[in-house]
């Protein structure tokens, strides 16, 4: 299999390693000839990409910590004698903790232009060539 050789322009006046990133995905998409409405598009998606991820993520950390919750108390109840409502509790902290996996990852979008995908491939890269 073929490797395709990744060149990272640097001037030297970025700050920082997402400055670098962000300067060769602008180059990017200038040499897929994205026009400005395509780049602009490519950005929103992206914002709302990141706003979304970002809500999933606490929504599952709050059906996380529920869930440990249903689960401590289930086991406490198995361990005092009331093994019915306990296992009851277990069986509510796993399904909810699935079920809402399972969701998330159902709604999860990607970006679908062949071009947002060579973009995110770049970023990719550079992110963990620059690391």
């Amino acid at each position: 299999m073929e490797r395709e050789i990744l060149n990272i322009a640097i001037s030297g006046e970025e700050k920082n390693k997402n400055e670098i990133i962000y300067n060769n995905i602008v180059d990017a998409m200038d040499n897929l000839k994205m026009t400005k409405e395509e780049q602009i598009e490519y950005l929103k998606t992206k914002v709302s990409s990141m706003e979304s991820d970002y809500q999933n993520n606490i929504a599952i950390f709050i059906t996380i910590v529920i869930s440990f919750l249903l689960l401590g108390l289930g086991l406490y109840l198995v361990a005092t004698e009331q093994v019915l409502l306990g296992v009851i509790l277990v069986l509510i902290a796993f399904s909810l903790a699935i079920t809402k996996l399972l969701l998330t990852l159902r709604k999860y979008t990607s970006i679908r232009s062949k071009k947002y995908i060579e973009l995110e491939s770049l970023r990719n890269n550079l992110n963990s060539i620059l690391k």
